[in-house]
C-alpha cells in the first residue's frame, strides 16, 4: 500500500476559519477533512492517507522554517511514500504554504510532494515551475471531484516513480524547465 501524508490549513482540515489562523503544526492520523473525499479515491488505486499534518496560514508563513521543520519531522514519521499539499483551491496563503512545503519536501528531504490549486492562487505562479501543481477549482463544488480523482493519479504515479506524462494528460499546471 502507498503511504499518503497530506497537508492541509485550518480551513481545510475543518479546524476553524480565518479565526485559527495561527494554529501551530500538529498531526493526526488518518484522513481528515478533505482528505475523506481524496481517501476514497486513493483507496481504489492502492494507496491511502495514513496521516494529515495541519498549520495555520499565518503560523506557517510567520515562521516558515520552524513550521517546515516541525511537520516534515511529522511526515517522516508516518513514513510517507508521497506528500499532498492541498487541495488549497483559490485559499491565497494556503496556496503560498502548499507550495513551500511542496518545494522544501522535494528539494530538502527528497520526498515526492506536489500541491493542489486553482489558477488564481497566488502560489501557482509563484511555485509552478518548482514543483507539480495540480489544477483545482476555485472552491468546492464543480470540478472538485475531477481534481480530486487527478490527484489520486498523480500521487500513486510519483509514489511509485512512474513516469510523469504532459500537463495535459495529468492536470498539472505547465512548467518551464
Amino acid at each position: 500500500m502507498i503511504r499518503v501524508v497530506q497537508f492541509l490549513n485550518q480551513i481545510q482540515s475543518g479546524m476553524g476559519g480565518d479565526e485559527s489562523m495561527d494554529i501551530k503544526p500538529q498531526s493526526q492520523r488518518g484522513a481528515v477533512g478533505m482528505g475523506m473525499l481524496l481517501k476514497t479515491m486513493l483507496m481504489k488505486k492502492g494507496a491511502d492517507i495514513v496521516g494529515t499534518v495541519i498549520c495555520g496560514d499565518n503560523y506557517f508563513l510567520r515562521n516558515k522554517a520552524s513550521a517546515m521543520k516541525e511537520l516534515s519531522d511529522m511526515v517522516i514519521s508516518y513514513k510517507a511514500d508521497v506528500v499532498i499539499c492541498g487541495p488549497a483551491l483559490n485559499h491565497k496563503r494556503f496556496g503560498e504554504c502548499c507550495g513551500y512545503f511542496a518545494s522544501y519536501m522535494t528539494e530538502q528531504l527528497d520526498t515526492p510532494a506536489f500541491a493542489a490549486m486553482s489558477k488564481e492562487s497566488t502560489g501557482t505562479p509563484a511555485f509552478k515551475d518548482k514543483v507539480y501543481i495540480i489544477e483545482t477549482p476555485n472552491v468546492g463544488g464543480s470540478g472538485l471531484n475531477t481534481s480530486l480523482r487527478k490527484m489520486a493519479d498523480f500521487a500513486v504515479k510519483m509514489a511509485s516513480k512512474t513516469e510523469i506524462g504532459t500537463a495535459e494528460e495529468e492536470g498539472y499546471f505547465p512548467q518551464k524547465k
